[in-house]
């Protein structure tokens, strides 16, 4: 009897230790509390719980005095309306956001700020949060520091993942006259601001995304300031340069903006793409200077997909600017038009800096003053892209032009009052046209200044869609007589592979010697990492019908094709189970390995917080539709594609109706 007594105590004793070892430290980790708070302006009472919409708050102040937890919401009812500044308390955690959108039916809850209130929303030192579906204004008429969102760290270390997506945000007036120094750039629709000094601070994982931002003054958004800004040059900040990370402004609209619309600063590699600017440097009362969409002391800075227009006064007032202590900008695929100061600024500050910026494949018509303005870049290099002026229209193409920079392929062609000026003496000018009133052209060995012929010049309108006359017509001296540029992007501004036998001059490669692509997946096996349901259905050429999918299992999974042998890819159409849902971590892959152990090509990747290990993706989650979701790259050589889904919005299954993979070559 004793023994059996010390063989169980041994036993309890075994299991209390093997718990003590392999049960995780509960105090680090961080769980949900998804609750629900609900606040109404006009039936919520604040000594309500707030869990429910029959028991709603009714104030802001209710909302500042309470601390969230990851994964709670605030939900504002539609069509109400609140004076005050917003500054809800606490954090979320990564994968349990705290999230502020609207419920019910109407237009977007109003928060109006206050006559006393610098900003309207705030947040500080504060990291997970995600803020959508808001009409956010502060509309007073005495001299006040405004803004509508105002997003401040200090000493804190990385903040990470601060969404801000579909506001409204508009009628911020602080009344102040701008003053012309970029430190007073804290007025306006949105501020970023980085102070401190003992710890290194900045932000990571900033989306701000389909918002609609108009009628303000000073700045549409200034992103980031920082107190971790030492380098070439300055040395008043606190310690060295210190970049924001991991940042995203995609498919937002400026309107009446009195100064800049977006200052890209104190950021590292950020994306800044698919935004439309309409009106910008409006009122900058003859002092300040202030362009469209512009970095400063930022590296790696991509601007692509944007249309700057109607930009005023000759204080700048151009499109785009690559601006001091910038390394490597690259602006692609814009469109700019009718902007006051002209297209393109390029400008050092004695030992600060705009260095190796690039200016490629996008079109300017009928900008205004000087084309570009270049004051002391360091290797600008600015290729393919298109400068066109109409009749009635003065301006130069070049202003200052001192410091170096190289120009090839690009189009030249001017309709308006002729062009004087000079063309830089520290510039290289290879394989460029100069059409039309030019009074003198520059050195350039195998220049053209006979007519690029356009398809139809000068009938560009409002959008990127509509610059199609700027494509060559088949006779062009432009098709074959350009020369090759590395590390080019690989594709022109229409999307089209580049270079189709020799390289073009002017933003369009001509396809005519390029054959249509085909559908290279149809009848296509494919298998998946666990199971797959109707696998023959993804490439079954059946489209249409949304039921007749293959379905893999819950959870993120992966779906490869064989495509039978290499091909040159550009294009892929891909349709999930279409109905409005949106996929989660959907990555698209391609290599000649069939196990994907090496030479790896990301096409398309929309996780962007990396729950699937496969790195952090830039690209957008989109609603499915019957149209399908396509996606075109520069040409990858590849025999395989994997496909990677994650559940959806309705659930966690995952479903494929079809997938399309175009190639333009045989094997």
């Amino acid at each position: 009897m004793r023994r059996r007594r010390l063989a169980k105590l041994l036993i309890w004793v075994l299991v209390v230790l093997f718990l003590a070892v392999s049960v995780p430290d509960r105090s680090s980790l961080v769980f949900a509390n998804n609750k629900a708070y609900f606040v109404d302006s006009v039936g919520g009472n604040d000594a309500n719980s707030g869990l429910s919409e029959s028991a709603a708050w009714k104030t802001v102040a209710k909302v500042n005095s309470t601390t969230f937890q990851p994964g709670d919401r605030i939900l504002f009812k539609a069509g109400g309306v609140w004076s005050g500044e917003l500054w809800p308390k606490g954090s979320g955690a990564s994968g349990n956001p705290i999230t502020i959108d609207m419920y019910g039916t109407g237009s977007k809850p109003a928060l109006i700020g206050s006559q006393t209130a610098n900003q309207t929303l705030r947040l500080d030192n504060q990291e997970y949060w995600e803020i959508n579906n808001l009409d956010i204004s502060a509309n007073y008429t005495d001299s006040f520091t405004r803004r509508g969102i105002y997003v401040h760290a200090s000493d804190y270390g990385t903040l990470n993942h601060l969404y801000f997506r579909n506001l409204l945000i508009h009628d911020v007036w602080p009344n102040i006259a701008h003053a012309n120094n970029n430190t007073a750039k804290d007025t306006g629709g949105m501020f970023f601001s980085i102070t401190g000094s003992t710890t290194v601070t900045k932000f990571n994982d900033i989306r701000i995304e389909n918002n609609t931002i108009r009628d303000l003054d000073r700045e549409g958004i200034t992103l980031t300031w920082t107190s971790w800004s030492n380098r070439q040059g300055e040395t008043g900040g606190s310690g060295p340069w210190t970049g924001s990370t991991n940042v995203v402004v995609r498919n937002n609209y400026f309107t009446n903006i009195g100064g800049d619309g977006l200052v890209a600063q104190g950021l590292q590699s950020p994306l800044i793409e698919y935004n439309t600017i309409d009106g910008f440097n409006k009122r900058n009362y003859n002092v300040s200077y202030n362009a469209g969409l512009w970095a400063y002391s930022a590296d790696d800075a991509v601007f692509q997909y944007n249309e700057a227009m109607n930009g005023k006064s000759t204080r700048d007032g151009m499109a785009w600017d690559a601006d001091a202590r910038t390394n490597r900008t690259i602006f692609q695929y814009n469109y700019s038009h009718d902007n006051e100061g002209g297209s393109m600024l390029f400008i050092s500050y004695g030992t600060e800096y705009s260095r190796d910026a690039v200016y490629r494949y996008n079109i300017s018509q009928n900008d205004r003053n000087f084309l570009i303005t270049a004051t002391n870049p360091i290797n600008a290099s600015i290729y393919n892209n298109v400068f066109y002026t109409q009749s009635g229209i003065s301006a130069k193409v070049f202003n200052t032009n001192s410091g170096t920079a190289t120009l090839k392929n690009n189009i030249f062609y001017n309709q308006g009052t002729t062009s004087t000026g000079g063309w830089g003496s520290g510039y290289t000018y290879s394989n460029n046209v100069f059409y039309g009133n030019y009074a003198t052209t520059p050195s350039d060995p195998n220049k053209i200044t006979s007519d690029p012929q356009f398809v139809n010049p000068g009938t560009g309108g409002n959008g990127r869609n509509t610059l199609a006359g700027y494509q060559l017509q088949s006779t062009s001296p432009a098709i074959n007589s350009g020369m090759a540029v590395a590390d080019n992007g690989g594709k022109d501004f229409w999307g089209n592979p580049i270079y189709v036998g020799n390289p073009d001059r002017g933003a369009y490669e001509h396809q005519s010697s390029v054959p249509s692509p085909t559908n290279v997946a149809l009848g296509k096996t494919v298998t998946s990492g666990s199971f797959i349901n109707n696998p023959e259905r993804v490439t079954d050429g059946q489209s249409g019908n949304k039921e007749q999918y293959a379905g893999l299992d819950a959870g993120l999974q992966w779906m490869t094709m064989d495509l039978g042998a290499s091909y040159e890819l550009s294009r892929i159409k891909l349709w999930h189970y279409f109905d409005g849902r949106t996929y989660r971590d959907v990555i698209l892959q391609l290599s000649d390995s069939p196990d994907f152990s090496s030479g790896v090509t990301t096409v398309f990747n929309n996780d962007t917080n990396n729950s699937a290990g496969l790195g952090a993706g830039m690209d957008a989650e989109y609603a499915e539709t019957a149209a399908g979701k396509e996606i075109s790259f520069a040409p990858v050589h590849a025999r395989y594609v994997r496909f990677w889904s994650n559940g959806s919005s309705v659930n966690s299954w995952n479903h494929v109706v079809e997938a399309e993979v175009y190639a333009t070559n045989t094997p």
